[in-house]
Order: C-alpha cells, then structure tokens, then sequence
C-alpha cells in the first residue's frame, strides 16, 4: 500500500512540473511603457516566435502599427514644450488572454533656465562669387527671418542655436543662384519686445546690434539644403561686343587723414567715407581702398599701393615716424663742478606724448666696443648726474683712474675710463635722443686727478674693474653757473613746448 501512495505521488509532482514548464512561455509575456516630457519607450518581450502585432497612438495619431516576434523596442521622440496623450495595444498570437494594452499623459518640460535670445538669418550676394562667405565677401543682407530662444550661459556658447535650413521665402526666386550667394547667421541678447534686428546690414559699416551681438557665422547656400545649379548651367555668357559694353568709371581714391598722436597704432586710423565709387576698409595693415561696381582706379593712386585684395594705403606712412616722435634735445653737455665732472642735460617731449610722473627718463652711456652699458633710470627731463666713474666725496674719483693707498691716482683702463673719448649717451622716455657727449677736455680742472698724493688715511685701495662701486649716480649740484644754464633753458624748452601743445 506505501510503495502504490509513493509511486501516486511520484506521478503527481512528474505532472504537475510538466504543467509549470508547459506554461511558464505563454505567463511570461512582459510589456514595458515608460513616458516623459521628451519620448515614450515602448518594450515587449517573451512573446511568441511571430504574429504578434502593436499599435501606438500619440496624441490621437497612429505613429506605429507592427507585427513583431519574441520582442519589441521602439522609442518616440515628443514635443517637449507640449502635454502629450498616448496609448499602446498588443495583439498576442499565441492566446487573447495574452492581449494588453495601456494609455497615459505627459506634461511638457520645465522651462530651461536663461536668458532670452533671437538668431537672424541673412541673405548677401558674395562680393566674389569664387571665395567662400565671409563678411569680407558680403555684399548688402537682407533679413529672411529670425528665431527666438532661451538659452543659458553655457548654451549660448556652443552651435546648437544656428538655423539648420532657410526659412520659407520667396526672395531665392528673384535671385540668380550662379552669381555666388552666402548666408550670415547672427545670435543676439534680447527677445523681439526688447530689440528689433534691422532688416538689412551693409558691409563694411556692419552693425552691432546695439551692443547685443553675442555670435556670428557665415555659411554657404548648400549648407542650408539650396540646391544649386551645376556648373556646365553657370557658364559665362558670351561677351557681347565691345561697342555695346559701357567703359567703366575711372575714379580716384581718397587719401586718408595721417594720425599725428606719437604711440599710436593702427587702431587709431581713420578710413574715409564711403562714396558711390570708392569703398573703405581699415586693416592693420593699412586703409583699404575697393572700387564699386562699373568703377576701376587709373593712374592716380592718391598714395595708395597696389595689391590683391584693392588699393592699400600702408599703416607706415599714417603714424608719427620715429624722428617726428623723439625726444627735443636742449643743452646738453659734461660740465665740471669744483673739480668734479658731471652730465649736465635738458630734453623734452614731442608734441601729443606725456609723461608719467616728474622722472620719465632713463639715460644710458652705451658702451663703444660692446660691453656692459651704464644705465642712470628715474630722472626729471632736465637736470644733471654725476659722469660715470666720479665721486663727489671723499675720497674723489675720475673716470680712468684708480686711487692708490697713499693718496696717488694710477691710469687705468677700468673705472669706465670707455666714456673719456667722446661716448654716446642714449636719453629716453617712450621717444628716444641720442647723442655725443665729450669728457671735458685735459686741461680742465676736473679731467684728471691731482698729480701730487692725497693722504691716504681710511681710503680703501679700489681695483680697476670695479666700475659699479665707483659710480655714483643722480648727483645734482647745486648754485653751479654752468648747472644753472642748462636748467633755465630745459625749463625753456619744456615750457615752449608744453604752450605749443597747448596752441
């Protein structure tokens, strides 16, 4: 009787798995739905091998309807800025037990956080039909149509703003696409209500959109979707003969202003008006000159040269040239006090150019065979400094000399004896003078040291290399008659040029 219950049993648990297995495919059918505010996923697997069939609906409209096998995937892109309704309905091959279907809402996204923005779109005729667009090559714009957006900081920053093809327009039906056409895209702060992009820009004058103008680019018609005609439809026409050709205007271009103000540079130039014949351009090469159409520049270049981009007026010959620009030289010259030589000076500067503060100027004795120059910085435009290689304290110093330990002076090519022959002294402040001042002359009391010995007592023997420690520099001695000339007529100089600035 055990062994007949456990053999029942056996049988039982045998056909009970039998039915589990038998059933697990058809209960494992597994639809999946997920929605947001920017697509509906739609996921279906464990079905059966083929036959099943899925419809989905958004917003009333059947975007798809597919038969499909053991599984399903699709994912539809939604408007984000709009609520959406959606419903899904399976069709089960294998049982309509099995059917399923299912339907829901989505809610538009949340603003993006930003500033509000407008992206224009224009039309121009490229100046030349074989170069790419380029605000060099545009002719006159015209406005197709603009957009408005809200952007963050770091949105405004990246390509993701630009029209992808033109607005609809009529204006390409009245244009011969073969004469060369580009487009210019321009991204400014500011939603309609608070600016209005003009309706046509002219290059070169350009616009800024008051101060809006955050991004620009320049694109061709067939990166926009335009087709264009082939080239064989482009051929040039043929010529017609030269009695029905009009002659071209020869004109003549307009010189520009020359800037007057030392220090300036090419951003200071002024190009002149545009006219029907002549159009202007400033560079940093210079002022460029372009004829208009039906004009060509003859003989008369007005100044300007000849290159392959127009007429160039070079930056060069509109600024200051460096001698109209340097320092206004007054007395300069050595001079002794008692029996100490110094550089007495005056200089002043050129008209348009100031000074920082009361000492502009530094003033260098350039070494004749290439060594190391002396170089006094920090000091007033006219004024004196004692003659490198001089000491007006005890104990003294001469240039070319050194002082022995009993008082005696021995020559030496060392204590810058270099600027006793007649050395170039360099005075600067921006603008620079240069010249050639002699060592008072040997038969003057300050040339040279006494011939008899000085006592010798706590006086440091001195090597003849030790140029810098024998230096002293920026001395100004007072009440000397020879001083008092040079400084009355810097202060002269300074004064007349500074009435003459100001005339």
């Amino acid at each position: 009787m055990k062994r007949l219950l456990a053999g029942a049993l056996t049988t039982a648990l045998a056909l009970g798995g039998l039915l589990v297995a038998t059933a697990a495919p058809a209960s494992a059918h597994t639809p999946d739905v997920r929605a947001d505010c920017e697509s509906l996923d739609v996921r279906l697997w464990a079905y059966a091998k083929k036959g099943n069939e899925v419809t989905v609906v958004v917003d009333g409209t059947t975007v798809a309807e597919e038969r499909f096998g053991r599984s399903y995937e699709a994912s539809f892109e939604l408007d984000p800025t709009v609520d959406h309704s959606w419903s899904i309905s399976v069709d089960a091959s294998d049982d309509s037990r099995f059917d399923w279907s299912d339907e829901g809402t989505t809610t538009a996204c949340a603003p993006v956080e930003g500033d509000e923005v407008q992206v224009g779109i224009y039309l121009y005729p490229k100046l030349d039909a074989a170069k790419p667009a380029a605000w060099e090559n545009s002719g006159e714009q015209e406005l197709l149509g603009t957009k408005t957006l809200t952007l963050s900081e770091d949105e405004l920053r990246n390509d993701q703003h630009w029209f992808t093809e033109l607005p609809e327009t009529t204006l390409l039906d009245d244009v011969d696409l073969c004469l060369g056409w580009g487009v210019q895209q321009d991204l400014l702060r500011g939603g309609p209500d608070e600016y209005t992009m003009p309706q046509n820009i002219t290059y070169p004058d350009g616009s800024s959109m008051d101060g809006r103008l955050v991004d620009w680019t320049h694109q061709e018609l067939s990166d926009l979707g335009v087709e264009l005609p082939a080239a064989e439809d482009c051929a040039t026409p043929p010529v017609p003969p030269a009695e029905d050709l009009d002659e071209p205007v020869v004109v003549v271009p307009e010189a520009p202003a020359p800037v007057t103000v030392c220090g300036a540079d090419s951003t200071s130039l002024v190009a002149p008006a545009n006219t029907a014949d002549v159009t202007y351009l400033v560079t940093d090469a210079g002022i460029l000159a372009t004829p208009t159409e039906g004009r060509i520049f003859g003989d008369d270049l007005a100044g300007y040269t000849a290159t392959d981009d127009g007429l160039l007026y070079p930056v060069d010959q509109l600024l200051p040239t460096a001698e109209e620009c340097a320092l206004v030289p007054g007395a300069i010259e050595a001079v002794c006090e008692a029996d100490v030589p110094y550089l007495g000076y005056a200089v002043a500067l050129p008209e348009g150019v100031e000074a920082e503060g009361d000492t502009p100027l530094t003033i260098t004795f350039l070494h004749p065979s290439g060594g190391e120059d002396y170089v006094v910085t920090e000091q007033p435009l006219s004024g004196s400094i004692l003659w490198p290689g001089a000491s007006a304290t005890e104990p003294k110093q001469w240039p070319g000399y050194v002082r022995n330990e009993d008082g005696s002076y021995t020559q030496t090519e060392g204590n810058f004896a270099w600027t006793r022959e007649g050395v170039q002294v360099l005075f600067e402040v921006n603008p620079s003078y240069q010249t050639v001042v002699d060592y008072p002359p040997a038969s003057s009391e300050c040339a040279n040291p006494p011939v008899a010995p000085v006592a010798a007592e706590d006086v440091t023997l001195v090597s003849a290399g030790d140029d810098d420690q024998l230096a002293s520099t920026g001395a100004t001695v007072a009440g000397a008659a020879t001083f008092a000339v040079l400084l009355v007529a810097g202060g002269a100089l300074v004064f007349w040029l500074r009435r003459r600035v100001q005339a």
